[in-house]
């Protein structure tokens, strides 16, 4: 066979084991298939599906233990940073039973509102909470914070405090109660707004305690154990906190107050005060009735001259 017909035979073998090859490849028909290598390997067939989840259980292992172990940021403040009560508007109030209904001996610890039961500029207050370390006299600031006084003064009044517990004491710091459930999420129903004032909070000083950013509080109070500038009216925090009384007489006891401590009585005293403004004095019937006499007396007569000059004419 001529030089030239076996080259043209070899280069034809060669160019159809190419095709044939190529088709192969591409058609993945008897030949040898194509089969993706490390990673891409991982995001096809069965291998996918073992690979996302097993990523997955991680995952969510992962999260379960960080949400364990993390601290809860959420919620009230640090006590060490302010008097904390909850949301006084969660309470809801109960519907007061009738008067006449109801026995003398039960204690009401709900209400829609407190009635105005004092008179700032005509009495002094003083409230004495008893206890079994012995009792602790508290000044009342009628006269600086009466919304706040009146509120505690209605309380009180109510037997609303007899029996409670101090349910909150922190050493060098607090002591806190009015809190109806003992828990320190309760209130008495009904919310009073702040009444801002510059009574610092010093050592025996009295003020209301509420939620971190509530401009109100319900009925829990609390007693400064020391002087607590972190709570005055300038101190530039987010809460401030109005003193409404100070401890004039038992200081010592508050001091001894220990969490769980209960409140025996809460009794307020009312005393007229010196400063009260005079009232004015009121005219006395029998002068009115005088007056109003000499008057009919002096319209009769200048009737009667009028008649008399009537007759001349």
């Amino acid at each position: 066979m001529p030089p030239n017909r076996r080259r043209q035979q070899r280069s034809q073998q060669h160019r159809g084991q190419r095709q044939r090859r190529q088709r192969r490849y591409v058609s993945g028909g008897q030949g040898q298939t194509f089969k993706p290598g490390f990673p891409m390997n991982l995001f096809t067939g069965r291998a996918a599906l073992a690979t996302f989840a097993a990523v997955g259980v991680v995952l969510m292992v992962a999260g379960i233990s960080l949400a364990a172990f993390l601290p809860n940021r959420g919620g009230d403040a640090d006590i060490d940073e302010i008097p904390t009560a909850p949301a006084a508007e969660e309470t809801a109030a109960a519907e007061p039973a009738e008067e006449e209904d109801e026995p003398s001996d039960v204690i009401v610890r709900n209400y829609p509102a407190a009635d105005f039961v004092i008179k700032p500029e005509f009495e002094l207050y003083t409230a004495t909470i008893s206890t079994s370390r012995g009792d602790i006299v508290i000044e009342l600031f009628a006269e600086t914070a009466p919304n706040t006084v009146n509120s505690f003064v209605f309380l009180a009044e109510n037997r609303f405090f007899d029996g409670l517990v101090f349910h909150r004491v922190v050493d060098n710091f607090v002591v806190q109660g009015g809190d109806p459930t003992g828990t320190g999420r309760g209130g008495p129903g009904y919310i009073t707004g702040d009444e801002p004032n510059e009574v610092r909070n010093e050592a025996g000083t009295v003020a209301m305690a509420k939620g971190a950013g509530q401009p109100y509080f319900g009925s829990q109070f609390f007693i400064n154990l020391k002087d607590n500038p972190a709570l005055d009216f300038d101190a530039g925090n987010r809460d401030s906190f109005y003193p409404f009384g100070r401890v004039i007489d038992g200081m010592e006891v508050v001091n001894a107050i220990a969490e769980g401590d209960v409140m025996e009585s809460v009794t307020i005293t009312r005393a007229p005060n010196p400063d009260a403004p005079t009232p004015e004095p009121e005219a006395e019937e029998g002068a009115e009735g005088d007056n109003e006499g000499e008057a009919e007396a002096e319209d009769g007569g200048e009737d009667g001259e009028a008649g008399d000059e009537d007759a001349g004419n």
